[in-house]
């Protein structure tokens, strides 16, 4: 204030210059290559991704295993195989009807949609407005055909999908397989570089995280199968056809969340419309909107009791990010992903208030007590209630 003027930061040489700007360069380079790597082998990063999900579904198997005096290189061979057993054998007990109901249902696909469309029908006031016949009848077996396989339509393209089908199921598995015998000795290295506090805390956080990973897996294929096993007895009773078929789509498209349940509810119900009539196509619409009160009320909160809870919000964003990155596949790892995101964020944050709380402690002067190390909170009672289908 005394006429004085503040002093300027030195300007910086060439030298300095060039030295910033260079290793601004390298770093936008290195950056730079570093995605297009993972751009090449984004296959592979989702396939391990895929293991490492269905590994921490299949931990709590192998633990209670483990815990009852199983060598875990068995007890991992065996859950993972009796897991396969059991797939195959679901596989095989419904893909007979399910196929054979299929081609019936394929070919009676034309009369029923003019049942339900055409003169007479429950939806007719539909085709007088928007011509859905019409516009179902200009598609060509050649345009179903691109839909399905893509562009090339040959055979070679066909058997190479196939092979990296299988590749990647074998990929998978391995990958699973030796999560569920390794990971525990690599998570207990983790923790021995760790000490005191740090170490009580990324265990707790390393809980929380597996909870709401495995407990997501788990949890929506059980809420499917229930879904699947009751629109199956709702469809003998009222003996709509193709109810094998229907039942497998509902329990495949009630794994998509938010929408999945819905698209699967509006098939069934215009197939009951057009091949059982009115009164079956109105007890259907009862049953699915009755359904989905108990799913998302009730079935959900028991279901997903442990695991932490989602706003709809997030799964929707969750759900529209990972279809971006790898179309359905990407739908379905998404939501499990944010869960346990969601968990380590929570449990990151409680980590730092609770260090924040005993610093505040110490400089009030106090002897300074030992820092809580309480169980960091795993979001569950929050309000919007657990989101799965």
């Amino acid at each position: 204030m005394n006429g004085t003027h503040p002093q300027r930061p030195p300007a910086m040489g060439t030298s300095e210059i060039i030295r910033l700007t260079a290793i601004v360069t390298l770093t936008v380079i290195a950056i730079v290559a570093l995605l297009l790597f993972f751009a090449k082998i984004r296959s592979i990063l989702l396939w391990v991704l895929i293991g490492i999900i269905l590994a921490i579904a299949l931990q709590p198997a192998v633990g209670w295993l483990v815990r009852h005096r199983w060598n875990r290189i068995l007890a991992a061979l065996v859950v993972s195989f009796a897991t396969i057993a059991i797939l195959i054998g679901a596989v095989v007990a419904i893909a007979l009807p399910v196929v054979l109901q299929s081609d019936s249902f394929i070919r009676a696909l034309p009369h029923l949609v003019d049942s339900l469309f055409g003169n007479g029908g429950a939806l007719h006031f539909v085709e007088v407005k928007f011509h859905v016949i019409e516009r179902l009848t200009a598609i060509s077996p050649s345009q179903v055909a691109k839909v399905v396989l893509g562009n090339q339509q040959t055979i070679v393209s066909a058997v190479t999908k196939a092979a990296f089908l299988l590749a990647a199921t074998i990929t998978i598995l391995t990958i699973t397989v030796m999560l569920l015998i390794e990971g525990p000795r690599g998570w207990t290295a983790i923790l021995d570089s760790l000490v005191g506090d740090e170490r009580r805390w990324i265990e707790r956080i390393g809980e929380n995280f597996l909870r709401a990973t495995g407990g997501y897996v788990r949890g929506n294929l059980a809420i499917s199968l229930v879904a699947g096993l009751s629109s199956y007895v709702v469809l003998k009773i009222l003996g709509v056809p193709y109810s094998e078929t229907l039942a497998v789509l509902v329990a495949i498209l009630d794994i998509i969340p938010l929408v999945g349940a819905t698209i699967g509810a509006v098939i069934v119900t215009i197939v009951g419309f057009a091949a059982g009539g009115t009164v079956d196509g109105v007890v259907l619409i009862v049953f699915f909107v009755a359904y989905q009160q108990f799913e998302n009320n009730v079935l959900q909160n028991m279901v997903y009791a442990k695991t932490l809870t989602l706003s709809p919000l997030v799964v929707f964003i969750a759900a529209l990010i990972g279809a971006t990155l790898a179309g359905i596949v990407g739908v379905l790892l998404a939501i499990p992903l944010a869960s346990a995101g969601w968990t380590l964020g929570r449990d990151l944050i409680a980590l730092r208030q609770a260090r924040h709380a005993a610093q505040m402690e110490e400089e009030g002067g106090g002897e300074g007590e030992p820092l809580d190390v309480g169980p960091p909170p795993t979001g569950v009672g929050e309000p919007g209630g657990p989101v799965g289908t």
